[in-house]
Protein backbone atom coordinates (compact mmCIF):
# COMPACT_ATOMS: atom_id res chain seq x y z
CA UNK A 1 0.00 0.00 0.00
CA UNK A 2 0.69 3.56 -0.44
CA UNK A 3 2.39 4.85 2.46
CA UNK A 4 3.26 8.75 1.27
CA UNK A 5 2.51 10.05 -2.29
CA UNK A 6 4.82 13.63 -3.31
CA UNK A 7 4.98 15.36 -6.69
CA UNK A 8 7.06 17.80 -7.85
CA UNK A 9 7.44 20.07 -10.98
CA UNK A 10 10.89 20.41 -13.33
CA UNK A 11 11.57 22.83 -16.03
CA UNK A 12 12.94 19.57 -17.88
CA UNK A 13 15.02 22.13 -20.24
CA UNK A 14 16.94 24.25 -17.69
CA UNK A 15 17.88 21.07 -15.40
CA UNK A 16 19.25 18.82 -19.23
CA UNK A 17 21.03 21.87 -20.01
CA UNK A 18 22.54 21.70 -16.70
CA UNK A 19 23.31 18.51 -16.73
CA UNK A 20 24.74 17.88 -20.05
CA UNK A 21 26.89 21.37 -19.38
CA UNK A 22 28.43 19.95 -15.68
CA UNK A 23 28.90 16.73 -17.46
CA UNK A 24 30.73 18.36 -20.33
CA UNK A 25 32.96 20.29 -18.18
CA UNK A 26 36.52 20.22 -17.67
CA UNK A 27 36.03 17.33 -14.79
CA UNK A 28 33.07 15.58 -16.20
CA UNK A 29 31.67 12.91 -14.30
CA UNK A 30 34.18 13.78 -11.09
CA UNK A 31 32.06 17.16 -11.13
CA UNK A 32 28.57 15.16 -11.33
CA UNK A 33 29.35 13.11 -8.40
CA UNK A 34 30.91 15.89 -6.10
CA UNK A 35 27.24 17.64 -7.00
CA UNK A 36 25.77 14.62 -6.26
CA UNK A 37 27.66 13.59 -2.86
CA UNK A 38 27.02 17.72 -1.88
CA UNK A 39 23.21 17.14 -2.55
CA UNK A 40 23.04 14.16 -0.94
CA UNK A 41 24.14 15.64 2.37
CA UNK A 42 22.57 18.77 1.92
CA UNK A 43 19.94 19.62 4.52
CA UNK A 44 17.80 22.10 2.99
CA UNK A 45 14.60 21.06 3.77
CA UNK A 46 13.00 20.87 0.35
CA UNK A 47 15.79 19.15 -1.17
CA UNK A 48 15.81 16.31 1.78
CA UNK A 49 12.29 15.84 0.84
CA UNK A 50 13.02 14.93 -2.49
CA UNK A 51 16.50 12.99 -1.66
CA UNK A 52 14.94 10.83 1.15
CA UNK A 53 12.75 8.85 -1.56
CA UNK A 54 15.41 7.53 -3.89
CA UNK A 55 16.80 4.08 -2.74
CA UNK A 56 19.94 4.72 -3.81
CA UNK A 57 23.41 3.74 -1.49
CA UNK A 58 26.04 6.41 -2.02
CA UNK A 59 28.83 4.81 -0.36
CA UNK A 60 30.81 3.40 -2.60
CA UNK A 61 29.79 7.07 -4.87
CA UNK A 62 33.52 8.20 -3.78
CA UNK A 63 35.79 5.58 -4.40
CA UNK A 64 33.73 4.63 -8.01
CA UNK A 65 33.82 7.87 -10.03
CA UNK A 66 31.88 6.04 -13.45
CA UNK A 67 29.05 5.72 -15.47
CA UNK A 68 27.78 2.78 -12.90
CA UNK A 69 26.31 5.64 -10.90
CA UNK A 70 25.48 8.47 -13.83
CA UNK A 71 21.70 7.38 -13.52
CA UNK A 72 21.74 8.07 -9.78
CA UNK A 73 23.25 11.26 -9.94
CA UNK A 74 21.37 12.07 -12.74
CA UNK A 75 18.22 11.12 -10.59
CA UNK A 76 20.04 13.41 -7.40
CA UNK A 77 20.90 15.88 -9.38
CA UNK A 78 17.06 16.72 -9.77
CA UNK A 79 16.72 18.13 -6.33
CA UNK A 80 17.56 21.55 -6.59
CA UNK A 81 15.33 22.16 -9.37
CA UNK A 82 12.19 20.77 -8.38
CA UNK A 83 9.20 22.72 -6.78
CA UNK A 84 7.04 21.02 -4.92
CA UNK A 85 3.45 20.31 -6.00
CA UNK A 86 0.09 18.72 -4.95
CA UNK A 87 0.02 15.25 -5.56
CA UNK A 88 -2.24 12.18 -5.65
CA UNK A 89 -3.41 11.32 -2.52
CA UNK A 90 -3.96 7.45 -3.87
CA UNK A 91 -1.99 6.10 -6.79
CA UNK A 92 -3.10 2.93 -6.24
CA UNK A 93 -6.71 4.07 -6.36
CA UNK A 94 -5.83 5.77 -9.77
CA UNK A 95 -4.67 2.65 -11.25
CA UNK A 96 -7.04 0.34 -10.35
CA UNK A 97 -10.19 3.15 -10.04
CA UNK A 98 -9.64 4.42 -14.02
CA UNK A 99 -10.13 1.57 -15.88
CA UNK A 100 -13.59 1.30 -14.37
CA UNK A 101 -14.47 4.56 -15.85
CA UNK A 102 -13.24 3.63 -19.39
CA UNK A 103 -9.89 3.57 -19.19
CA UNK A 104 -7.37 1.77 -20.65
CA UNK A 105 -5.32 0.24 -17.65
CA UNK A 106 -1.85 0.85 -19.06
CA UNK A 107 -3.46 4.88 -19.29
CA UNK A 108 -4.53 4.48 -16.07
CA UNK A 109 -1.22 2.96 -14.64
CA UNK A 110 0.90 5.80 -16.91
CA UNK A 111 -1.15 8.72 -14.65
CA UNK A 112 -0.68 6.85 -11.16
CA UNK A 113 3.02 6.32 -11.93
CA UNK A 114 4.49 8.51 -14.97
CA UNK A 115 6.14 7.53 -17.93
CA UNK A 116 9.46 5.91 -17.66
CA UNK A 117 12.47 8.41 -16.73
CA UNK A 118 14.92 7.27 -19.52
CA UNK A 119 11.85 9.13 -21.98
CA UNK A 120 12.11 12.17 -20.01
CA UNK A 121 16.37 12.13 -20.86
CA UNK A 122 15.85 11.17 -24.32
CA UNK A 123 13.48 14.10 -24.75
CA UNK A 124 15.96 16.54 -23.82
CA UNK A 125 19.62 15.31 -23.81
CA UNK A 126 21.89 15.19 -26.96
CA UNK A 127 22.85 11.70 -28.12
CA UNK A 128 26.16 10.72 -26.63
CA UNK A 129 24.83 11.25 -23.27
CA UNK A 130 21.42 9.38 -23.84
CA UNK A 131 23.72 6.70 -24.99
CA UNK A 132 25.60 7.03 -21.27
CA UNK A 133 22.47 6.59 -19.41
CA UNK A 134 20.81 4.18 -21.06
CA UNK A 135 23.23 1.46 -21.09
CA UNK A 136 22.31 1.52 -17.09
CA UNK A 137 18.75 2.92 -16.79
CA UNK A 138 16.74 -0.21 -16.77
CA UNK A 139 13.19 -0.62 -17.40
CA UNK A 140 10.25 0.82 -14.25
CA UNK A 141 12.27 3.82 -13.20
CA UNK A 142 9.13 6.25 -13.64
CA UNK A 143 7.25 8.25 -13.74
CA UNK A 144 6.46 11.71 -15.12
CA UNK A 145 3.92 13.67 -16.97
CA UNK A 146 4.37 16.13 -19.28
CA UNK A 147 2.10 18.99 -19.96
CA UNK A 148 0.07 16.90 -22.83
CA UNK A 149 -0.64 14.41 -20.70
CA UNK A 150 -2.01 16.38 -17.86
CA UNK A 151 -4.85 18.76 -20.57
CA UNK A 152 -5.54 15.12 -22.43
CA UNK A 153 -6.11 13.69 -18.83
CA UNK A 154 -8.21 16.47 -17.63
CA UNK A 155 -10.26 17.12 -20.78
CA UNK A 156 -11.18 13.47 -20.04
CA UNK A 157 -12.25 13.87 -17.01
CA UNK A 158 -14.14 16.95 -17.72
CA UNK A 159 -16.23 14.67 -20.39
CA UNK A 160 -16.97 12.04 -17.73
CA UNK A 161 -20.73 11.14 -18.01
CA UNK A 162 -21.66 11.16 -14.49
CA UNK A 163 -23.81 7.93 -15.08
CA UNK A 164 -20.42 5.97 -15.04
CA UNK A 165 -20.27 6.66 -11.21
CA UNK A 166 -24.05 5.50 -10.32
CA UNK A 167 -22.47 2.05 -9.32
CA UNK A 168 -18.76 3.66 -8.90
CA UNK A 169 -19.57 5.98 -5.96
CA UNK A 170 -16.46 5.65 -4.35
CA UNK A 171 -13.93 6.47 -7.32
CA UNK A 172 -15.51 10.21 -6.70
CA UNK A 173 -13.52 11.54 -4.35
CA UNK A 174 -10.34 9.38 -6.37
CA UNK A 175 -11.16 11.06 -9.64
CA UNK A 176 -12.04 14.82 -7.61
CA UNK A 177 -8.17 14.86 -6.26
CA UNK A 178 -6.48 13.86 -9.44
CA UNK A 179 -8.58 16.65 -11.20
CA UNK A 180 -7.27 19.11 -8.85
CA UNK A 181 -3.60 17.84 -9.15
CA UNK A 182 -3.15 17.55 -12.39
CA UNK A 183 -5.01 21.25 -12.71
CA UNK A 184 -2.52 22.40 -10.45
CA UNK A 185 0.20 21.20 -12.69
CA UNK A 186 -1.24 22.20 -15.76
CA UNK A 187 -1.22 25.71 -14.71
CA UNK A 188 2.76 25.39 -15.52
CA UNK A 189 2.93 24.10 -19.45
CA UNK A 190 6.68 24.27 -19.51
CA UNK A 191 7.37 22.12 -16.50
CA UNK A 192 7.12 18.35 -16.52
CA UNK A 193 5.41 16.88 -12.85
CA UNK A 194 7.46 14.21 -11.02
CA UNK A 195 5.21 11.54 -8.68
CA UNK A 196 6.83 9.64 -6.27
CA UNK A 197 4.82 6.96 -3.82
CA UNK A 198 6.78 5.31 -0.44
CA UNK A 199 5.55 1.76 -0.50
CA UNK A 200 4.45 -0.26 2.70
CA UNK A 201 4.76 -3.80 2.59
CA UNK A 202 2.55 -6.18 5.10
CA UNK A 203 4.19 -8.51 6.91
CA UNK A 204 2.45 -12.57 7.01
CA UNK A 205 0.75 -11.58 9.90
CA UNK A 206 -0.82 -8.54 8.65
CA UNK A 207 0.42 -6.48 10.52
CA UNK A 208 1.89 -3.38 8.33
CA UNK A 209 5.44 -2.34 8.28
CA UNK A 210 7.50 -0.11 6.32
CA UNK A 211 10.12 -1.70 4.61
CA UNK A 212 12.96 0.52 3.96
CA UNK A 213 13.99 -1.11 0.71
CA UNK A 214 10.69 -0.77 -0.87
CA UNK A 215 11.32 2.94 -1.15
CA UNK A 216 11.35 4.18 -4.48
CA UNK A 217 10.87 7.03 -7.04
CA UNK A 218 7.53 6.82 -8.81
CA UNK A 219 8.59 10.52 -11.02
CA UNK A 220 4.35 12.02 -12.21
CA UNK A 221 5.34 14.92 -14.53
Amino acid sequence: MIERSQAWMLDPIEFHRDFEALLSSVDGLVAVRDEALRLWHDDDPAVRSYIETLVLDPDGWRHECEDAHLVEWYRVLMAPYLLPTRAPADPDAVRRGLPELGWHSSEARRLARGRELLHLAERHLGGDTVDRLRLRFGWGAKGWLDHDDLTSALERMRDLDREAFRDHTDLVPVVEDLFEVLEVAATKPDHVVLLCAERRRARATDVPVVDEGLRRLILLG
